[in-house]
């Protein structure tokens, strides 16, 4: 039940799918080793998410050096849309592109931030445990996040009524 939103993060923070899969299942072995050291009483996943994040971070600056890896061309954490019109199904997908484009042209932070709480539907209070930061602070990297990404949809084509 874990392992799509393990990969999803991955993806999200690595934006490889290779290196994506590699850290979910590195952080699943972790946990299983260290699971004797888990507090019971607190949540599961806000542990898990702090070992895969760091396990990303050092992945992403060792393959700095390196730009043999495939980016991912459109982020695949974005569902697909499901609906019988053509229509809607083109102008869905077409959205979706310029999000997910818009997304990758954001830095790590920004990014994540943004896919907790506005793609993955975390709490406030949720971010804050995942991320080990104050709420308030969430709220406002949460603002200044989302004012990037506007600046970066209209960069990206998107126009607003």
């Amino acid at each position: 039940a874990l392992m799509k939103p393990a990969y999803n993060h991955a993806l999200m923070l690595t934006g490889n799918h290779e290196d994506a899969l590699d850290m979910s299942q590195e952080a699943f072995i972790r946990a299983w080793k260290h699971r004797a050291s888990v507090d019971a009483t607190r949540p599961f996943f806000p542990w898990f998410y702090t070992l895969l994040r760091r396990l990303c971070l050092n992945s992403i600056r060792n393959n700095a050096r390196r730009k043999d890896r495939p980016e991912v061309n459109q982020n695949e954490w974005l569902e697909p849309v499901e609906n019988s019109n053509p229509h809607e199904i083109t102008v869905q997908n077409e959205l979706s592109g310029m999000v997910s484009k818009a997304l990758g042209m954001l830095g790590i932070d920004d990014r994540e931030i943004i896919t907790l709480k506005d793609l993955q539907g975390y709490s406030y209070k949720e971010i804050s445990e995942i991320l080990s930061v104050p709420t308030g602070t969430v709220m406002s990297r949460l603002y200044t996040a989302r004012q990037r990404f506007r600046a970066k949809m209209k960069e990206v084509g998107y126009e607003t009524a």
